[in-house]
């Protein structure tokens, strides 16, 4: 299992997948809930194009780590 970046111009996550096909179908979902807010303020959806899709940095997992330990934190 390899840990990828997908990303639109202005987001990203990462995912975990099994072959080269699995992370932009895996990640999409998770990139359309995070332009909620958008979607919000247009009226409108917005069209999700993962535009990078490659294996994650050790930097990358560990800030995706330690930003939803911190947000998982300030929620209780």
């Amino acid at each position: 299992m390899t840990t990828c970046f997908v990303a639109t111009l202005a987001q990203h996550v990462l995912v975990d997948a099994e072959d080269e096909t699995q992370p932009r179908r895996l990640g999409e979902p998770m990139l359309y809930d995070l332009y909620e807010d958008m979607r919000g303020r247009l009226g409108r959806d917005v069209p999700i194009d993962s535009r990078t899709v490659r294996p994650a940095t050790n930097d990358e997992m560990d800030l995706w780590n330690w930003h939803h330990e911190i947000t998982a934190h300030e929620r209780r």
